[in-house]
């Protein structure tokens, strides 16, 4: 056996210095980041509206922080994970990282070739072709014209798009867009990847090859910097975790460690608790805190369908401020909580919910804020949808929309079908409640929730067919509905219509041990039916 000499020992030990060098070479340094945004403090619906009120000086403006004196150091090699809530900051450190955005203080230094996939095929253009938009959003990416040349075939397999490579992008679906910018984006092997929650869309299988790329990167020494609401991901791919609560680095370390802070923070096992922070105060009373913006005081100053705490603090109130209201809208949330609570422990990051007649959207904010990936909430009162608009920039939720429209006009083919639908209040309002539930149903990809007001139990039905007899509904008049008058379905008639309407599984949810009258006599219910 032949020994090595010492030139070969010395050779040796400078490689595995220079490897040992490598991996904890640092290639992201933030320094004392912040990042601030002065915006007005009212909405304007035009650009005149805007000039008029800037020359009058009628505008007042905020300045909003969006991150506050962040610093981290992430290594060659690292797989760095980003948490927190909707609205934390976590993207916008990604595009100061990315030299998208330059911060307000503090110093980004970068070492290599970044690959952000922030936003998928956001430098695309309608009215290219896919061949054209690989080319213009290679430019944009920092690759000269024959790299992409070298790569083209490669990227159009990637993303299957061969059919349709040289149609206009206007005319591909949300996931052939998204298809295209991710085999575009990692078409060469970048020396930093950063990787904002693009991977939660498209299907099954083309985030598994999404994933098994970046594994081949993460082999390859490509530092990895991640955000994703989605534990599981955090816990078994990252090195490293970091917790960003309202642009405040909250925590480092560990993903694990981290990630518990995090749930424990947000994510609360206990319904009561989930429910105190996000929506009520629990002896009812509204202190309005000295510093707020003027807008929030404005809302203060209104009265509004549900009790709605606005982020300084203050509570909305209410047109009906009598107790037995605010109970059955307390039980209600309560109960809502109980019956996603199953969804919240398994995939809640990747849930959608479909908020049915959502009012000024109290239920909708309450879902938006558990961190349900996306949730839309529609009505047809044009008034509530412009209330809830209003709400919910003042919030700063990008997982919630609202739109206008009435549930018994939409085609249904104009949404997708949706985890979770609500709802809730809704179908007693109904002239023609059965259609509703056909439409709920055509909507729902796994779970139906209603909460309704239904026909009493001690109804007396005179001789009613015994063998097709299958429940009753009640003439109420409803003043707010075109017609004048709905349809009340009794208990036993409305589980007889969602089985018939598709549903495999429906369950009446038993009220909470202290709920509210309505609840406990059975005038209203809340019920869960399954596809």
């Amino acid at each position: 056996m032949r020994l090595p000499t010492e030139s070969e020992i010395i050779a040796d030990l400078k490689r595995s210095d220079t490897r040992e060098r490598s991996d904890n070479e640092v290639v992201i340094r933030v320094e004392g980041v912040a990042v601030e945004y002065i915006a007005p403090n009212e909405r304007f619906t035009s650009l005149k509206e805007y000039a008029i009120k800037l020359l009058q000086r009628r505008v007042v403006k905020q300045k909003f922080k969006a991150l506050t004196d962040i610093s981290l150091e992430i290594r060659r090699g690292e797989v760095f994970g980003l948490i927190g809530h909707n609205g934390a900051g976590k993207s916008t450190l990604l595009k100061v990282i990315s030299r998208v955005l330059k911060p307000t203080r503090g110093r980004v230094w970068v070492k290599g070739r970044v690959a952000p996939l922030i936003e998928l095929g956001a430098g695309f253009h309608p009215e290219l072709s896919g061949r054209e938009n690989i080319f213009l959003n290679g430019t944009l990416l920092g690759y000269r014209h024959e790299e992409m040349e070298s790569q083209f075939d490669n990227i159009v397999d990637f993303a299957e798009m061969r059919d349709f490579i040289d149609s206009p992008q206007r005319t591909y679906s949300t996931g052939m867009t998204v298809r295209l910018g991710f085999a575009v984006a990692t078409a060469f092997k970048p020396d930093i990847l950063i990787v904002d929650e693009v991977l939660a869309v498209g299907d099954e299988r083309f985030r598994e090859k999404c994933w098994t790329r970046m594994n081949e990167f993460r082999e390859g020494d490509t530092t990895i910097l991640l955000v994703t609401h989605n534990s599981e991901i955090i816990r078994s791919f990252c090195d490293r975790t970091a917790w960003i609560d309202h642009g405040e680095m909250r925590a480092i370390g560990d993903p694990a460690e981290v990630t518990n802070l995090y749930y424990e923070a947000y994510h609360p096992s206990s319904v009561k608790q989930f429910e105190r922070r996000y929506t009520h105060q629990s002896d009812g009373a509204a202190s309005v805190p000295e510093q707020i913006s003027t807008i929030e005081k404005e809302l203060l100053e209104r009265e509004w369908n549900y009790r709605f705490v606005l982020p300084g603090g203050g509570m909305t109130k209410t047109v009906d401020g009598s107790p037995l209201k605010a109970r059955l809208e307390q039980d209600r949330l309560e109960m809502l909580y109980a019956a996603i609570q199953p969804q919240m422990d398994q995939r809640w990051d990747r849930t959608t919910c479909l908020d049915l007649g959502c009012n000024q959207g109290f239920f909708s904010f309450a879902v938006a804020k558990s961190g349900c990936r996306q949730v839309v909430g529609i009505d047809h009162d044009q008034d509530c949808i412009a209330d809830a608009g209003q709400l919910r920039n003042l919030y700063d939720l990008p997982n919630l929309s609202f739109r206008l429209a009435d549930l018994m006009k939409i085609n249904e083919k104009e949404f997708d079908k949706f985890d979770i639908v609500l709802m809730m209040g809704l179908l007693s309002s109904l002239e023609n409640p059965i259609a509703g539930l056909r439409k709920a149903a055509a909507l729902t990809k796994r779970m139906l929730l209603i909460e309704t007001e239904v026909l009493s139990n001690q109804t007396e039905i005179s001789q009613p067919p015994q063998e097709r007899f299958k429940g009753a509904f009640g003439l109420i008049e409803a003043p707010e509905n075109s017609g004048g008058f709905s349809l009340l379905p009794s208990t036993e008639s409305l589980i007889w219509l969602l089985k018939q309407t598709g549903f495999h599984r429906v369950d009446v949810l038993p009220p909470p041990a202290d709920a509210c009258e309505e609840l406990k006599s059975g005038n209203r219910v809340f019920i869960a039916a399954y596809i």
